[in-house]
């Protein structure tokens, strides 16, 4: 099969190596997209035979797509730095049906917070569409949570070992990114922030990630990250809610 793999990056030095390492296991068209790298991601990526492809940000969506743009082939592999491509998944992807070029494929992707592999609640349940023709599908404009416009979507084996967290603190500043990222395009959508959700979605978050979606059974690390998790919910409303105040 003919495709090429996407990786948006920016200070991803620790990452960028093993990634396309993996990437390297469906492809040798690998295109880096880079916004702004100043801690030798660039370099390395050079290092490894990807294509660095600089880019001024305007969101995921567009980075992805800006990406696709590059690519010598049709199908797209859109993954991040922190991701790797497992055997079992880049096999079942070189086997898809090139032909229907407008399915979508995804996988189950394997969180972990520094070596530990998360179970169970949100990150335990996580699935993610990244496979695709891009002829005939892109990423939406959004900055963050972008998605892939498109209805027919299909699972395959194989996981994304997703290394998306090394400590609490890097959390917390991901999180406070993402959620300043995500009140801009409600905030541009047309969304508002009433008193619900600025109050009980985050208490509704947690209920949901630690008990219901059993997030308690990954011990302290469960706590943790459906704290964080809620935590991010109230962010994004918050900021939200701050933005109509002051009409930005």
């Amino acid at each position: 099969m003919l495709i090429s793999v996407v990786i948006i990056a920016k200070n991803e030095a620790d990452n960028i190596a093993a990634c396309i390492k993996s990437a390297a296991l469906l492809s040798d068209d690998i295109i880096v997209v880079d916004s702004g790298s100043n801690d030798g991601t660039q370099l390395i990526a050079a290092t490894w035979k990807a294509k660095v492809h600089i880019i001024e940000w305007k969101g995921y969506g567009n980075a992805r797509n800006e990406g696709a743009l590059q690519a010598k082939h049709n199908w797209i592999f859109a993954l991040d730095a922190d991701e790797r491509i497992s055997k079992e998944l880049a096999n079942a992807v070189k086997n898809i049906n090139i032909q229907d070029e407008k399915i979508i494929y995804g996988c189950r992707r394997r969180n972990y917070f520094g070596n530990r592999l998360l179970r169970f609640g949100e990150w335990g349940l996580d699935t993610t569409y990244r496979v695709y023709n891009k002829n005939h599908v892109q990423w939406d404009d959004a900055m963050v949570h972008e998605t892939l416009e498109g209805s027919d979507k299909k699972l395959l084996p194989g996981y994304l070992e997703h290394y998306t967290i090394k400590g609490i603190t890097e959390f917390r500043i991901k999180l406070t990114q993402y959620a300043r990222l995500q009140a801009l395009n409600f905030y541009e959508q047309g969304k508002k922030a009433n008193f619900f959700k600025r109050f009980f979605s985050p208490v509704v978050n947690f209920i949901s990630g630690y008990i219901f979606k059993l997030g308690f059974l990954d011990g302290y690390t469960g706590l943790q990250v459906a704290k964080m998790n809620a935590y991010y919910t109230w962010l994004k409303y918050n900021l939200l809610h701050k933005m109509y105040k002051e009409q930005i």
